[in-house]
């Protein structure tokens, strides 16, 4: 357990956040590049999960890049890049451009059990439950951490490709500063954290294996805290197991959620078709409010989220 107070920029609230750490314009240069990138896939065509950014110039874009990461590890822990032009480039294009932007931050991994790498974010017009996952509704999503049940992604990104006809927003919070709020308002409460919990896995493993996992919400390797945190598939998780959730860890659970949920702890935000925000996974929570949908299939939200990791295998329990 992490018996002290996590200090710096990763443990922000509304009040000591400011724009400028997390929304970063795209480079005219990098666009640039961008731009010449895509003429070159035109005339030579790829398929996108093939692409690498060595076989491409974008000295300009590396750099870019590399400072996102930097604001990843070392700052806020998300980053909201500014913009794509979505008149210039097709939806193909511009989920290439996002594969060699993601690829520069670290190495895409599969995030699902069949090994699919990009994931389209889409109302599927089903209803959460117990075996359908959230991101396949138009449902609120309260704040979680992406793929608690199996082994979470280091960094995720979310591009935008179009959004709602209403609703959609985003939402970001410190899951570091929520553990200084913790340790402060419920220090026995935030040991049962460090506890594991059984978790939903929906179906995301091979036959024959546990339908629910076994984490802590928090976890300290004596080098880097992090989390992962969904009390939607927590709950879930101890009746697929069978099991009873205690009530310390169910108001353990809730106090967390609840701090999480506080206006003080979190900021809002929209994205707009073209930005892309980046996680790191386990440092930021993340939500979405529930949506209105247009009509017309080709004017329906969507959205197109990428895993990255560099350790362990690409494949999905890594």
């Amino acid at each position: 357990m992490f018996d002290d107070w996590v200090r710096g920029k990763q443990a922000w609230k509304r009040a000591t956040l400011s724009k400028s750490d997390y929304f970063m314009p795209i480079p005219s240069g990098v666009h640039e590049e961008i731009s010449a990138f895509v003429k070159t896939l035109r005339t030579n065509p790829m398929e996108t999960i093939v692409l690498t950014p060595a076989d491409y110039p974008l000295r300009r874009t590396t750099a870019f890049m590399k400072k996102v990461r930097q604001r990843l590890d070392r700052g806020v822990g998300f980053a909201v890049l500014d913009r794509l032009s979505i008149k210039k480039f097709d939806k193909s294009e511009l989920k290439a451009i996002y594969w060699i932007l993601s690829s520069l931050i670290a190495r895409p991994v599969a995030q699902s059990f069949d090994g699919t790498l990009l994931y389209d974010v889409i109302d599927t017009g089903k209803k959460k439950g117990p075996k359908v996952r959230a991101d396949l509704t138009s449902a609120e999503l309260d704040f979680h951490t992406d793929y608690s049940y199996n082994r979470p992604p280091r960094y995720f990104g979310l591009q935008t490709l179009r959004t709602a006809k209403r609703g959609g927003r985003s939402g970001a919070v410190s899951l570091m500063t929520a553990h200084n709020e913790m340790r402060k308002r419920y220090p026995d409460l935030l040991k049962r954290l460090y506890q594991p919990f059984w978790i939903n896995r929906y179906n995301e493993h091979a036959p024959g294996e546990p339908r629910a996992s076994f984490h802590s919400i928090y976890a300290y390797d004596g080098n880097e805290l992090w989390a992962r945190f969904n009390p939607r598939n927590i709950y879930a998780g101890y009746d697929i197991a069978g099991q009873e959730l205690d009530s310390e860890g169910r108001e353990a659970i809730e106090a967390l959620h609840s701090i999480l949920a506080e206006p003080p702890m979190h900021i809002n935000f929209d994205l707009a078709a073209g930005q892309t925000v980046y996680f790191r996974n386990g440092c930021c929570a993340h939500r979405r409010t529930a949506y209105e949908d247009y009509d017309d299939p080709d004017r329906r939200r969507h959205m197109i989220r990428i895993f990255l990791r560099d350790d362990g295998a690409r494949t999905y329990n890594g």
